[in-house]
């Protein structure tokens, strides 16, 4: 691999369960892709039941990759009960670009 190549990305297809029952497992997954190197792609199935630990746990890990300088995001935008969650949580009100790219991928969500 030359300079230039990119790192290959740290794929992450996390378990339909994504709440607090789940976080210490969820965490270790988390901790486990980033002593990898690459961007840190997360995967949440379609039929994910998320509630507000697990985006509390994404939302660290966003800015722990910001200190590493690598890249962490999710492979499509937020949807089904993470969308739901993030509505009732007040994260969807006033996002900064940033935020909208990670759980959006940048598209507006209609009211």
């Amino acid at each position: 691999m030359s300079v230039q190549d990119p790192m290959p990305s740290v794929p992450l297809v996390l378990p339909v369960a994504l709440t607090i029952r789940q976080s210490r497992d969820i965490a270790e997954m988390l901790r486990t892709a980033f002593e990898h190197p690459g961007d840190v792609v997360i995967d949440v199935p379609e039929a994910a039941e998320a509630d507000l630990s697990f985006i509390q746990l994404l939302e660290a890990s966003r800015r722990y990759a910001e200190t590493l300088g690598r890249s962490f995001s999710l492979s499509r935008p937020a949807e089904g009960s993470l969308l739901s969650t993030l509505a009732r949580g007040g994260f969807l009100t006033d996002m900064t670009p940033q935020d909208s790219r990670f759980w959006l991928h940048g598209k507006e969500q209609m009211q």
